[in-house]
């Protein structure tokens, strides 16, 4: 028989259909700050351009076989030296510009849950995605090398990996800390090669202990750094903020010194980077349209400073 009760729908002027919880679950992410392993310049005021000077060798290439001075600076008592020329050369770092507009207006403000302070949970998510943005402006930078290792539309190898660092070592670096930067699906390829090799164990002990280094970081690149492994000694970090190449059938990762006192000094870091202006939170009352705009803006730029010091990995995208 049917009850005639009180309910939420007789009510529904007294009753809410649903409680709004004062806590935001943030949205999946990339995760940004690769460019942090680049040099940082100062952009003196009065331009958004910077020049660095670049030094270019006059005793030769690396792994020329001393083609550069076998004999160029052979001496003989009694005769005058020749003269040696010295030049130089310069790249460029040129700051771009980034920047989130929202116009928000009173009400959302004025009835926004108690708990929820809507300015200062968009101020962060500004900032989060203009470094994303960054960070992949710097992922782009890896296409520009040189120097690189993979086939298109061919998997990323082990062999491939090792020879992205061999190339730097023989190109003449001098460098106490280097990292590998790839797209997610290198690294699942990696990944996959490294099981594929467990199924001998002789020899994967061998390669996996002593040829190649690996070891996977405790958390599989599940934290924010996205490191997931350590290989030949070098932090091997995942990402998904690469370029595409050779109409998109390939993805760009890299192998490349970082910015450190010691290959600051020996010229071996491979990037730079500069500010022109550091990350400006601002709000514009428009009392016309009853609302605040939040605008967060900043100037920032990369380059590459050092192209024998960096090897692009390109092999097939997903």
């Amino acid at each position: 028989m049917a009850i005639n009760a009180v309910t939420t729908t007789s009510l529904n002027d007294f009753t809410n259909s649903a409680l709004v919880v004062p806590f935001v679950i943030a949205a999946l992410s990339e995760q940004g700050g690769f460019d942090k392993y680049a040099r940082e310049f100062q952009i003196p005021d009065g331009t958004g351009t910077a020049t660095i000077p670049t030094e270019t060798s006059w005793w030769g290439t690396p792994n020329d076989r001393g083609a550069g001075v076998d004999t160029e600076f052979d001496a003989t008592q009694g005769v005058d030296l020749g003269n040696t020329s010295a030049a130089s050369g310069s790249v460029t770092l040129s700051t771009g510009e980034y920047g989130v507009a929202m116009e928000i207006t009173d009400n959302v403000i004025e009835d926004s849950v108690r708990g929820i302070d809507i300015f200062n949970w968009l101020n962060g998510r500004h900032l989060h995605a203009i470094r994303l943005a960054r960070t992949d402006d710097f992922c782009a930078l890896f296409a520009g090398l040189s120097n690189s290792v993979g086939s298109t539309g061919v998997d990323l190898t082990i062999a491939q990996l090792i020879a992205a660092q061999q190339g730097v070592r023989v190109r003449g670096a001098v460098s106490d800390t280097q990292v590998y930067v790839l797209d997610n699906e290198q690294v699942l390829n990696v990944e996959t090669a490294l099981v594929a090799g467990s199924t001998s164990m002789a020899i994967y002990a061998l390669s996996a202990d002593r040829l190649i280094g690996y070891a996977p970081t405790i958390n599989n690149g599940m934290d924010e750094q996205r490191q997931v492994m350590t290989f030949r000694g070098c932090p091997v970090y995942s990402t998904g903020l690469t370029d595409t190449a050779n109409a998109a059938a390939d993805v760009v990762g890299a192998f490349f010194c970082v910015s450190t006192a010691v290959n600051d000094a020996s010229g071996a870091t491979t990037f730079g980077a500069g500010w022109r202006r550091l990350p400006r939170l601002e709000t514009d009352r428009i009392a016309i349209g009853r609302s605040t705009m939040l605008v967060t803006t900043a100037r920032w730029g990369c380059t590459e400073i050092q192209d024998g010091s960096g090897t692009a990995i390109i092999t097939d995208a997903p």
